[in-house]
Parts: C-alpha cells; structure tokens; sequence
C-alpha cells in the first residue's frame, strides 16, 4: 500500500510549483514588457556612453596634435599660422587644451606688446570657475605682473593674499608682490614678515629669496637666506707613516 505521507509530499510540491509558474507567468504578463524596455534602454545608454569616452579621447588626441603643432611654430617665429590653431583650440571643448591655448593667447599677446589684450585673457581665465585652480592662479599672477603699476596697493594686497602663504606654489612671486604693495602703502611692518618668510623658504628660488633680503634691508629689517646645503665633509687622510729605522748597516 503506497505511503500516504509520501503521497501528500508530492502533492503539495507540484501544487506549489503550479502556483509559482502561474505567479511567474502572472509577473511576467504584468511586468514583462517593461524589464525588456529598461534593459534595452540600459545597453543604449551604455552604448553611448562608452561612445561619448571614446569619442572625448579622439577630440583629445587631436587636440593634443594641434597644440604641439602650434607650439612648433611659436618656436620657429611662425606666428602667423600658429594664431588660427590656438584660435581654435580656444574655442573647444576640450577643456585642458582649450584652457592651454587660452594662456598661449595671453602670452601671445605680450610677446606683440599688446599687454592690455594680455591683461584681458589673463583676466578672463582667472575669473572662469570651470578652469581648473592651478591654471587660474597662473592667470592671476601674470595679469598682475602686467597691470601692477597701475592698480592700487589695496588691490594687490587683495589678489595676491591667497596665494602669498607659505607651502602655496606661488608663495614666493605672490609674497613679493604682496609686500611690495605694503611698502608702496607706506606698511613696512606688514611687509617684513613676508619678506622674511621669503628669505628663509628654501623651496622659493634663490633669486627670489636673495631680492627679499634686500627688500628687508631697505627698510631696516635683517634677514638671512638659508645657506645652502654643503657636501659631507671629505674624511681626513690617515696620517703619513714614519719614515722605516735605517737597516743596520746600510750606507
């Protein structure tokens, strides 16, 4: 006689399988059309999306081509097909390169003695949130080399005090200019000791530290730059050995 415990195992498996096909097919029906959208809509966004990085590394590449070929021609006095390359690149989307022509633009610029359009991109580049910082800082103290004697001692002070604190790449070129300002506000007390931070940072070149301890002098205040770093020193030689005794003997 079959086992009836046997029996009603068996029935309740294939009930609840009947029950979880219907559910699926139940699911299916309801959802079905829905999950196949979302992952068609998923591959063409992925799709696109590996498109979009394969096309920005494409502009890239040619970006970068055009840019040494720009400067190429910068270094051979060809300046006149170098402008429309940069012009270009300016333009772009390509955000380092544009950023790059942008400044080239400036130093273009100068190099024509046209400082006040110099002064103008300069500018422009320094108040642009979307420039990366180093590249806005840079703006920032070439515009001010070009226009510092014509703004105020207030507005140097302003636009280099950012950047005239120590461990700042710019510490030295700001710090100078900064104190500078002070001396030409009749502030010496304020520029001392940025001078003397100057004078003492070996990281700032020695031609900035040495013009810092002059400064510093001109107006009563004693600073010393760090002496450079010296070699160890040689060993001394051992001493000579006395001279050997006479052979005995000997002539």
């Amino acid at each position: 006689m079959a086992n009836t415990g046997d029996t009603d195992d068996s029935f309740i498996r294939e009930v609840d399988e009947e029950y979880r096909r219907d559910q699926l097919s139940s699911f299916w029906r309801r959802y079905g059309r829905w999950l196949v959208i979302g992952v068609a809509v998923l591959l063409i966004a992925l799709g696109g999306w590996l498109w979009w990085k394969s096309e920005q590394a494409r502009e890239a590449g040619i970006d970068g081509e055009q840019f040494n070929l720009a400067l190429t021609k910068l270094e051979t006095g060809n300046t006149p097909d170098a402008v429309p390359i940069l012009d270009k690149l300016a333009a772009g989307k390509t955000g380092g390169y544009a950023t790059l022509a942008r400044l080239m633009q400036a130093a273009n610029a100068v190099q024509a003695g046209d400082n006040g359009k110099a002064v103008t991109l300069y500018n422009a580049i320094a108040a642009d949130t979307s420039e990366p910082q180093p590249f806005r800082d840079l703006a920032t103290i070439k515009a001010t080399r070009l226009e510092f004697d014509t703004l105020t001692p207030a507005a140097i002070v302003e636009r280099m005090k950012p950047l005239s604190v120590p461990g700042n790449p710019w510490f030295g070129v700001a710090g100078e200019m900064r104190a500078i300002a002070y001396l030409r506000d009749n502030k010496a007390p304020l520029a001392a000791p940025l001078l003397a931070g100057i004078a003492a940072d070996i990281s700032v070149p020695p031609t900035l530290r040495n013009r810092a301890q002059q400064l510093a002098a001109t107006i009563g205040q004693g600073v010393t730059t760090p002496a450079p770093a010296t070699a160890a020193a040689t060993p001394a030689a051992p001493p000579a050995a006395a001279p050997a005794a006479a052979t005995p003997g000997a002539k």
